[in-house]
């Protein structure tokens, strides 16, 4: 929730707008048309001065100045509170009680050496955060978890609705975050039934991301577990199959460090996406690649949003007040009130016209007419 800078004598925020962060762009549409209003009544009265030069100047224009100024203040005032309104002003609070509903989604997310590579436009890893921030943002009322596995695997951050605690988490993910090398997926998926198993809640769901490689070879076996409490795990793959070196952590794109084994020779990685398709298979979920683009990741939101909600209780929400309806009401009356105030003021008589037969400009109407002197 964006907060307005005002703030009362105790540093307690008094007043809120709901498009606070929107500020930059509904100050410089107001400007731009504050502007062009100023522009065009400048126009205007370069343009009556010239219609009007060398036949009596400015008596010959007809109506209350005094009337026309306060359309052009009342107009200003408009534009501004438009600007306001559209900020959406709030203060004061409402209490309403909210109902905690969702799915519980756990990622199990690859930090083992191989996803530096960087065989995807940026390394392994880096595409793999952006596709879990993807789906986090793409949660309503769910709760997220994070699993973090390489050689070994743990729960990084339990399942939690706070969005924010869990993308501090995911930001510090790194190979560094686990000691043990290697890629256990099986021990990833072993850390994820343990954690289900605990919960016992109905709507759950398992996202794997992960380039597929597995030194251990326990996965496929661990997958079964999934399969036996109706949870499907939907496996996530990064990476070129054709393989890729990997770079030593730390190293800068093109710096030339890279991995090597024991003979000197530089370390390739590939993704096994045969294999995390099985694993996939085996618990009724899908295979998604997300090396192109995060597109797929839309039928796991489908998913998400089918399945039977849990209730995690209820909670006391307090809220801002909305008040932009004091300010529409009040935009609606300026617009009324220079609407009714008449610019010119009444017709002369027919047949009446001003002595030595002048010309007469008319501010309401884009017209001038010629009176004849009788």
């Amino acid at each position: 929730m964006q907060r307005a800078p005002f703030a009362g004598r105790r540093g307690k925020v008094m007043i809120q707008f709901g498009n606070y962060q929107y500020l930059a762009y509904i100050a410089t549409v107001s400007a731009v048309t504050l502007l062009a209003y100023l522009l065009f009544l400048l126009w205007k009265r370069r343009a009556v001065a010239m219609l009007t030069r060398g036949i009596g100047g400015r008596s010959l224009v007809r109506g209350s100045r005094a009337a026309a100024a306060a359309k052009h203040v009342l107009t200003v005032l408009c534009i501004i509170m438009f600007a306001v309104t559209a900020l959406r002003p709030r203060w004061g609070e409402i209490t309403r009680e909210a109902h905690n509903e969702g799915s519980d989604v756990l990622v199990a997310l690859d930090v083992s050496p191989s996803m530096l590579a960087r065989d995807v436009g940026t390394s392994r890893l880096s595409r793999a955060k952006d596709a879990v921030r993807w789906i986090v943002e793409s949660l309503h009322g769910d709760r997220v978890g994070l699993i973090l596995f390489s050689g070994d695997a743990f729960l990084q951050c339990p399942l939690t609705n706070d969005y924010g605690a869990f993308m501090m988490f995911l930001d510090a993910a790194s190979p560094d975050s686990i000691r043990l090398r290697g890629t256990d997926i099986g021990g990833a998926l072993r850390e994820a039934h343990r954690v289900f198993t605990e919960k016992r809640l109905t709507s759950r769901i398992l996202v794997l991301i992960t380039d597929g490689e597995d030194h251990e070879g326990t996965a496929e076996e661990a997958a079964r577990l999934f399969n036996e409490m109706d949870v499907a795990v939907y496996t996530v793959g990064v990476g070129r199959s054709g393989g890729e070196v990997i770079p030593l952590e730390g190293e800068e794109e093109g710096a030339g460090g890279y991995q090597r084994d024991r003979e000197g020779k530089m370390v390739r990685t590939a993704r096994d996406a045969s294999f995390l398709k099985r694993i996939a298979a085996r618990t009724r979920g899908s295979y998604i690649d997300i090396s192109e683009g995060f597109s797929g990741l839309r039928f796991i939101m489908e998913i998400i949003g089918d399945q039977e909600k849990n209730r995690y209780g209820s909670r006391i929400v307090r809220e801002p007040r909305e008040r932009y309806q004091v300010f529409t009401l009040v935009l609606l009356l300026l617009l009324a009130l220079e609407v009714m105030i008449p610019e010119r003021g009444s017709a002369p008589a027919p047949g009446r016209t001003r002595a030595g037969g002048d010309m007469m400009v008319d501010n309401s109407r884009p017209r001038w007419r010629l009176a004849r002197k009788k």
